[in-house]
């Protein structure tokens, strides 16, 4: 994932997130969770871009939505409450991070804040989508 990239990511989910009426906090990170680019929401939404991050990173790390994660863990709640500590930088435990795919290798995720849960994965969502880079084989993101 390269800044050129990542800025249309950026600008794809800015554009969708202000079709919702929502100006979302957008992070795009490179396949091992490293930041490559990050903007705020609204400016009082100081946490904005610490929650957008920790949904990409966590999107990145197990190459699935957080949607997909966090409904296979509702059964386990100690298993992602000790992904905080243990993947470096952190991860946010909410749906709005969705990985990104290049010729069918995960390249970096997305991740979205801003609104309700599911708005934000709609947004990391249609995002991808948009750009063609879901995930390989299912034409949208079923991760």
């Amino acid at each position: 994932m390269d800044f050129a990239k990542a800025m249309k990511f950026l600008e794809t989910a800015k554009s969708i997130g202000a079709s919702k009426g929502v100006e979302v906090s957008v992070a795009i990170v490179d396949a091992a969770g490293h930041p490559v680019l990050v903007a705020r929401g609204k400016e009082e939404a100081w946490h904005g871009p610490y929650m957008a991050t920790g949904k990409a990173r966590l999107a990145a790390a197990f190459r699935k939505s957080t949607a997909k994660l966090m409904e296979q863990w509702a059964d386990r709640p100690l298993y992602p409450m000790s992904l905080t500590e243990v993947i470096p930088g952190g991860v946010t435990l909410n749906k709005g991070g969705v990985p990104i795919y290049e010729n069918g290798t995960c390249i970096g995720a997305i991740g979205v804040g801003g609104s309700s849960p599911d708005s934000d994965h709609d947004v990391a969502r249609k995002t991808v989508e948009a750009l063609g880079a879901a995930k390989p084989g299912t034409g949208k993101d079923k991760s």
